[in-house]
Parts: structure tokens; sequence; C-alpha cells
């Protein structure tokens, strides 16, 4: 079927004091369905939607931008900076088919959409775009930013010879919304409301009651403290989801040695409410946790560390991050960031593959909540050291036969009861467990 749709006559006039900024720009993009609906109240506006995969929409579209309120931030080396888009970035990188689930998609306004079937019956969607004073993205930027940044990472790749990212990539898919003959002067009004009807998210609740306060103190003048971003829209490159996440993993009231963890990984929405009940019980799991977070993130960064080269030992090499300057391949030094070492990585260690081997580290607590105490058995550096290959073993298999994923490793409970069992032992040998 076809579906197009007009600009009205009271927005087709363009204002005679601003240059023309019109730039015909026509793409296609491939999707098994496409629905249509007249939005009630404006002759000719349509809204469409439809999935696509995020490997179609094209660079171009940066170039319609203006009609949205809300830039990304980028930093100095222009990538994205800030926690929401870092999330986006981290979904299409490591679980790229969770995509259309977790996100709420991209809205465009358009000029006129054209859905027709090619042979075979596969969908293409033709959209057309005409002035970037009025059509665009007005909604979803930091979508879309974070999807052309990882589009651009698998074609690096792709150039050094690595195929890997850009496959997985093609499992993601966006949902975009279309909007099609909207009035010009409606645009503002649209964009504002879209980028303000945005829910205030759970962790932001939590920073409102003073839930993060002895996150704050506790972290406070420690390597890497100013990297969480305790709220929407704060600075930092690490969500304070993502602490609460690390938080609950180490809570042995809820999660103890026989109940493993798995369920936090891709569901931090589940660590915050699992923290929100935690932080106000008395005595509180989540308080006495805390207590020990500078070293609980100082172990996850050594792990960061350290694992790459031990799964090259297995014979098995996480891919390593590069860039492009003057057309030749180097060692991207700065991309991974170890904030809470105060040191940097060649590699970026899934947190699939991390959840397993830290959430084993469980197995060196010793626990009494009534009594406040969380004591190590022995340092963590001994255990890293002598349990490390072992921990990277058991990911590294599960890797291979759950089909190279490693959303799939930080999922399964077998890598949690693996890699837990080995640290296990390594304390028993030392006469240490109880």
């Amino acid at each position: 079927r076809k579906i197009s749709a007009s600009v009205s006559p009271a927005s087709s006039r363009k204002n005679s004091a601003s240059p023309a900024t019109s730039i015909p720009f026509q793409f296609t993009l491939s999707v098994d369905e496409f629905r249509s609906l007249p939005i009630p109240g404006y002759d000719s506006a349509k809204f469409g939607t439809c999935f696509t995969p995020v490997m179609d929409l094209p660079e171009k579209l940066r170039d319609f931008m203006e009609v949205n309120p809300r830039t990304p931030k980028r930093n100095a080396k222009n990538l994205l900076s800030g926690p929401v888009p870092k999330s986006i970035l981290k979904t299409l990188l490591e679980s790229p088919e969770e995509m259309a689930l977790k996100n709420v998609g991209i809205y465009i306004l358009v000029d006129s959409v054209e859905h027709s079937r090619a042979k075979g019956g596969a969908g293409i969607l033709t959209l057309m775009l005409t002035d970037q004073q009025t059509q665009g993205i007005v909604n979803g930027g930091h979508t879309f930013a974070a999807i052309r940044e990882a589009i651009e990472k698998a074609e690096r790749a792709e150039e050094d010879g690595n195929n890997e990212l850009k496959g997985r990539l093609r499992q993601a898919f966006v949902r975009l919304h279309l909007l099609q003959g909207v009035p010009h002067d409606m645009v503002a009004e649209i964009a504002e409301g879209l980028n303000r009807s945005k829910q205030v998210e759970d962790p932001s609740l939590e920073n409102l009651r003073g839930h993060f306060e002895e996150i704050k103190n506790v972290m406070a003048g420690k390597v890497g403290s100013h990297t969480i971003a305790y709220h929407e829209g704060a600075e930092g490159e690490i969500y304070i989801a993502e602490i609460l996440s690390l938080i609950e993993m180490f809570n042995l009231e809820r999660y103890p040695s026989n109940e493993h963890p798995y369920g936090l990984y891709a569901h931090q929405s589940r660590a915050v409410k699992e923290f929100s009940s935690d932080i106000i019980e008395k005595p509180s799991p989540a308080r006495l946790v805390i207590q020990r977070l500078p070293e609980i993130l100082k172990l996850v960064d050594m792990i960061r560390r350290d694992a790459p080269d031990a799964a090259k030992k297995n014979g098995f090499v996480i891919g390593r991050l590069v860039s492009r300057e003057g057309g030749r391949a180097k060692v991207a030094k700065t991309d991974t960031k170890l904030h809470f070492l105060g040191e940097e990585s060649y590699y970026r260690l899934p947190n699939g593959w991390l959840y397993p081997m830290l959430a084993a580290f469980r197995a060196n607590v010793v626990w009494n909540l009534k009594e406040s105490q969380f004591d190590w058995r022995v340092p963590n550096e001994e255990i890293l050291e002598k349990c490390l290959p072992d921990l990277v073993s058991v990911c590294v298999n599960e890797h291979r036969n759950n089909n190279q994923r490693p959303e799939w490793v930080g999922k399964r409970d077998s890598a949690y009861r693996q890699c837990h069992l080995h640290v296990e032992l390594y304390l028993a040998k030392q006469g240490k467990l109880d």
C-alpha cells in the first residue's frame, strides 16, 4: 500500500525572513510491518509506526536535528557523554537484540512516507525530508546518536578485519514514530511536549528521597567518585543504577551463597527497586554493603583490566578497541576508562562476563547483618590472582556454548554457579571457609 501525506497549506508557507534551508533527502528502510493512523483534528496529518534495523538509519539524519531541543552531549573527543546515551550504547554493543524492547524509539517529522512491498514480500519504507527547520528527529536524538556511534565503531572494526560487532548490530531494531503533514507552527510545541513527557526515572526519585547520601559520603574523595551520575541529566560516565546493581549483588540477605544474582544483569530497574526496599530496612543490608562500595568498585575495574589477558591464555581474544587517524589503525587507549583505578584499558570487557566473575567474590564475604559485619576472608587481589584464569575459562566456555553472545553469559545461572564454586574451592583449600 502507499501512504503519503502532503504538508497542509498553512504549514507549507516558509518564513520569508529566513534563508532557505530545504535539502530534499529521501531514504529507504527495511520494515516487516508499517501502521499509519490519521491524527484527529489535523487534515492530512498522519502518525505512522514501525520497527527497522538500526543499521538502516542513514548518517545524514544528523542534518535534520534542528527541531530537537535536546542535543546529545559530547566530550572533547566528540564521544557521547552522560548516562542516558551511554546506557543506550551499552545495550547496542552488549545486548543488541534487547534494543527494540528497552528503547522507546525515535520520533521523526517527515514530509512523506511510502510503504511498499518488494519481490518476496519484504517491506520497504521510503521517507522524504525536505526542510531542516521543520522536519527531522524531534525526539530520540540520544538514541540516534548512540546508534550512529555504535555503527561507526562496527565499521572501524570491520576495516581492521573484525566483522563480529557489525554482525551483532544487525540484531538490533529501533522503533520509529513518523509524523506527517504536521503544521509548521506546531513543531516547537510538539518538540517541547515530547521532550518533557519522559517519566522521571526511579533513580532520580531515590536521589530526591536522600537514599544516595550514604553512597556519596562513602565515595567522597575516592578515585573515580566524580564519574557517578546520581540522577537524570547529571554529569558522570556511570549511572547510579549500575552502582545499585553492584550493591545488591553483594547483599547476602537478598542473594545468599546458594542464590546467585543473575537476574540483576540487564535488569537495572530491578536493582533500583531492591535497593529502594533494602535501604530503609533496620538494620539495612544495603547500608552494610555501601561501606565496602569503594573496594567493590576497585575490584570491578581490576577484573576489567586483568580478564582480557587471562582470556588470551584460554585462546580467546576479547575485541580490541581501535580508532582511525590518517587512515591508520591504532589502539584506542582512552576509549575504556577504569575510573576507580585511575587507569585505562585497551579492551572493553562486556558486563555479561563481568557480572558472573564479580559475583563469585561473594564467597569471600563474611556476612552478619545483625552484628553489622561485612568482611573479606582474604584480600580480593589474592583471589583475583589465583582464581581469575578459572573464572575467565567459565565465561569463555559459556560464551562459545551460547552462540558467541556475552549477554547470554550474564543471564545464565550456570555461569554464576561455576564461578562461585571456583572461589569457594580456593578458599576451602586455604582453610578460610567456616
